[in-house]
């Protein structure tokens, strides 16, 4: 049976009516003005179906011609599809497996994001050049100077012997000789402690004052430097940063310029992960612990941190308490290392 055409020469957007047949093995166009044109069907090339969009037929010529789907098209076509295109359009016909489909890629996405990125993401850290981790680094400082960080005023012979003991803590350490500690006064973030990727590892006044004892300060250092040999200030700024990775993938930017606008601006206002905060606990537990000072230190002072949280709720969101929540768990944590420690030191 004859079909509506709607034909293209190739040559221009003028579209002519015709008639469209298939007879001994040739497609025919009988357009209106009596003239026929005809190619052999294994020459003619129809493209897969499209929901319910009209077929298309690639001529020889270059011309085309669009038709509506019909039965037709199947007899004369026969091996027109792949079975990959008809399993594609099988499911394009059925609403249910249009819905199956967006919940698979939604339940995907999901799982990608809780699992595939933050192990992307490492992977991403440990090869990322200290070129970048300089130039990130740079970047997040510049951007604290808006803060007004003042130069400390706590003495220096102080400063330098907690710097001493600092090294000393963390000599023969992985990144160790990165690591360096920058001392300033900010009244505007209060006690806060914080590693950068380039190692440099950012302690307040506030931070010395709230201090019971130098101790206390090191065991913070040494969490601090647990995030640092972990890469997790580089990790969580790349899992936080994948949406304008994807949004730059999306709008045609695959340059990174995005990735490089949003990384300084994560480190700087996003807190870690509870894994990456357990993580950095337990490496300073084990470090306090080998260097012969207890975890009970770092318990002491996360207490003292606890007593701050409505002045740190009132400093706005910068504070030490929304990046490093000391919670229950971790102080809990901190003493059962401590009575570990001391129970394999007395046991023969």
């Amino acid at each position: 049976m004859p079909l509506t055409a709607h034909c293209y020469d190739g040559q221009s957007s003028r579209m002519r009516t015709a008639r469209l047949d298939c007879t001994d093995g040739f497609l025919q166009l009988a357009f209106e003005d009596g003239r026929l044109q005809q190619w052999p069907l294994e020459a003619v090339r129809i493209r897969p179906r499209l929901g319910n969009t009209p077929r298309v037929l690639q001529l020889p010529d270059g011309g085309r011609v669009e038709v509506a789907d019909s039965p037709e098209m199947e007899r004369w076509f026969p091996d027109g599809g792949s079975r990959i295109e008809g399993w594609a359009d099988w499911l394009e016909r059925r609403r249910g497996a249009i819905l199956g489909s967006a919940l698979l890629v939604l339940a995907a996405t999901v799982l990608f994001l809780r699992h595939g990125m933050p192990w992307l993401a490492r992977e991403a850290a440990e090869r990322m050049p200290a070129a970048v981790e300089r130039h990130v680094s740079e970047q997040v400082v510049v951007l604290l100077a808006r803060l007004h960080f003042d130069p400390s005023k706590v003495p220096a012979a102080r400063r330098t012997a907690l710097v001493q003991r600092f090294r000393q803590l963390v000599r023969g350490e992985p990144r160790s000789e990165q690591m360096r500690i920058v001392f300033v006064d900010a009244e505007g973030i209060g006690a806060n402690a914080f590693a950068l990727p380039d190692g440099r590892i950012f302690v307040t006044d506030q931070m010395l004052e709230l201090g019971g004892s130098d101790d206390e300060v090191l065991a913070v250092l040494a969490h601090e430097a647990g995030h640092h040999v972990h890469r997790h200030g580089m990790r969580r700024a790349l899992e936080q940063s994948s949406v304008f990775v994807v949004a730059g993938l999306l709008f045609g930017d695959a340059s990174g310029s995005s990735l490089a606008v949003s990384i300084p601006a994560t480190l700087l206002g996003s807190g870690f992960s509870r894994g990456h905060e357990r993580e950095a606990d337990a490496y300073a537990f084990d470090l306090l612990r080998r260097h012969g000072q207890s975890p009970r230190t770092f318990a002491a002072m996360m207490r003292r941190l606890s007593a701050q949280v409505p002045e740190a709720l009132e400093k706005g969101p910068m504070g030490y308490l929304s990046t490093h929540p000391p919670s229950p768990e971790r102080i809990g944590a901190a003493e059962q290392a401590a009575m570990n420690a001391e129970a394999g030191a007395a046991s023969p």
